[in-house]
């Protein structure tokens, strides 16, 4: 699980985490040794995933690695990495940090594996919102496909600030009450945008935010309510964001004349 918190020495700046493992500094990740490969299976470097990614980010124009942190499990058999990237200027800037997250093994638990998302700079504890998870078995090829795939998921985080710049604005501008807001978490769980045991404490984060920027009664409070309670599998957090945005994305397109009327007039 990645987490992100806010660093309170620099805003702009996450404190970036990770739950399990060793913090380590990436000389630490260039020492671990990789397996020899097999017929059928071909480990990844640790530092060579983080190289192909930092390749790939200095090739992206208007994209730099802010800062990394770096954690090693299970005696370097598994990776865990966390990089804050700074891009052209968003609208949104002020509220939102652009995370990747990178992860491998050297032990067959896990596919090299790369995901993208935003976090608010006001969250701390918190999953960040990884809507693109790409991942790559160890078979024959890997490192020829490695640097393509991390090249795709720059790109379509890069397509989807867009997106997420309108999305945060309708939002925003989209006010609800308890009744709605309970109607949207139960069309949430029905379309998969949350587990059944998670649906208690979404109720509980809309009614008692534990941040007082979403304490305002708006769609953009209540899904922020949803993505605080994604904390665990990263895979399933880039689905169940999928789903959330689905739901919200429909309520707030139902409201969108008075939606607009308030965007224009800020």
């Amino acid at each position: 699980m990645f987490l992100c918190m806010v660093n309170i020495l620099n805003p702009k700046l996450l404190d970036l985490r990770v739950c399990a493992g060793e913090a380590s500094d990436f000389s630490d990740v260039e020492k671990v040794a990789t397996p020899q490969a097999t017929e059928q299976w071909q480990p990844v470097s640790h530092d060579g995933l983080v190289k192909d990614f930092r390749s790939a980010i200095a090739n992206t124009p208007n994209l730099d690695i802010v800062q990394e942190h770096h954690t090693l499990h299970r005696y370097g058999q598994r990776y865990f990495g966390l990089f804050q990237v700074k891009g052209i200027a968003r609208k949104h800037d002020a509220e939102v940090g652009t995370i990747f997250g990178l992860r491998n093994s050297h032990d067959k638990s896990s596919r090299a594996m790369v995901c993208a998302g935003d976090a608010p700079f006001v969250c701390t504890n918190m999953i960040f919102n990884n809507e693109i998870v790409l991942g790559r078995k160890h078979t024959t090829h890997i490192m020829r496909d490695l640097p393509s795939l991390l090249g795709r998921a720059i790109g379509q985080l890069c397509e989807s600030w867009v997106t997420s710049e309108k999305r945060i604005d309708s939002y925003k501008a989209t006010e609800i009450d308890d009744r709605i807001a309970h109607d949207l978490i139960v069309r949430g769980f029905r379309n998969g945008a949350c587990s059944k045991t998670q649906v208690t404490d979404i109720v509980n984060q809309w009614h008692a935010p534990e941040h007082e920027d979403f304490e305002g009664r708006t769609l953009w409070s209540l899904s922020n309510a949803f993505t605080n309670v994604y904390r665990g599998n990263l895979t399933n957090t880039a689905k169940r964001s999928s789903s959330l945005h689905s739901v919200l994305d429909t309520y707030a397109n139902s409201r969108k004349p008075k939606v607009a009327e308030v965007i224009n007039a800020s």
